[in-house]
């Protein structure tokens, strides 16, 4: 009988050290394949996964031994939490595991589309020389503002200030006399998006945050400014983003979230052709380090939920 199933990819060494208490099954593709995911969890206690496993109403029904889930790497939206909860299912995350690779992929994004000099390497190397166009800015000076002040913004943060940025925040979810913004200006919502010259967006995927920022909010955004965002999928409007690159209005963008993942041909067509824009995969908290990190976490606290 398995004891723990584990979904997506994981340190192979967390694996097997986990393997040492428990029976476990270890599929990284188990997560496409929900048929086969719901077969091997009916008797199983624990589960672990990344962001890709999609943890409903049914599969959370047929779990019947299921006691707690692990999530590796940033907390995402394919968890039904309230489910989770009312079946006394823990879910156990680790976010201030992944905080430092987050912090470092804002970082960054802002100082290579502040710069605006990085995408010249077709034009070098067919021999043109466009120093005229790729007069840059430095990151010295502006400001930096927070969409949701969780674990990685508030990282991000920290590598803002030593680049002499000045940083702002705002999150739904945090009380204004919470000690975490004791070093970061609290602003609201508005303000922010007025006054800064990055806005890095890190809010969760929540059904209430779902096109929270759409066209109305991100055409307030500063003339020359730029957007990053590494939050929840479905916050963002895409389509006003590439508008307002094509327009000139941002600088630049960095998206690593996206409505629809993976990208499809036909929904990836609205960033065709769109200049100074940079598109990653859902990996701004994946680096070899916070994957050691995270998964060492996920290991020791399923562990312990299991054996109390």
């Amino acid at each position: 009988m398995v004891d723990i199933v584990i979904s997506e990819f994981m340190h192979k060494h967390a694996v097997a050290e986990l393997s040492r208490d428990f029976e476990v099954h270890y599929e990284p593709t188990l997560g496409m394949d929900p048929t086969a995911l719901g077969r091997l969890l009916r008797r199983a206690s624990g589960l672990i996964v990344r962001d890709r496993t999609e943890i409903d109403i049914p599969l959370i029904a047929d779990a019947i031994a299921l006691r707690v889930i692990g999530q590796v790497g940033s907390p995402a939206g394919n968890i039904d939490t309230l489910s989770c909860e009312t079946r006394g299912i823990q879910v156990i995350r680790a976010p201030d595991m992944v905080a430092d690779a987050i912090g470092e992929y804002v970082i960054a994004a802002a100082l290579m589309l502040t710069r605006g000099t990085f995408f010249a390497t077709r034009d070098v190397v067919n021999g043109k020389w466009p120093r005229g166009h790729l007069v840059g800015r430095e990151i010295g000076g502006r400001t930096l503002g927070l969409i949701g002040f969780d674990f990685g913004a508030r990282a991000a943060a920290s590598r803002a200030r030593a680049l002499g940025m000045k940083v702002i925040g705002w999150d739904p979810f945090l009380k204004p006399d919470h000690p975490v913004w004791h070093d970061t200006e609290r602003t609201d919502l508005d303000p922010l998006i007025a006054e800064a010259d990055v806005v890095s967006v890190h809010l969760p995927a929540r059904p209430e945050l779902k096109g929270r920022l759409g066209a109305m909010a991100l055409n307030r955004m500063k003339a020359g400014s730029v957007l990053i965002s590494v939050g929840g999928a479905g916050i963002i409007d895409e389509a006003t983003v590439a508008n307002l690159l094509s327009a000139g209005h941002l600088r630049g963008a960095a998206l690593d979230s996206f409505e629809s993942e993976p990208l499809t041909i036909e929904s990836g067509i609205v960033f065709a052709g769109v200049p100074n824009l940079i598109l990653t995969p859902h990996i701004a908290d994946l680096t070899l380090e916070s994957h050691w990190r995270s998964s060492e976490s996920i290991v020791e606290k399923v562990r312990s939920a299991l054996s109390s």
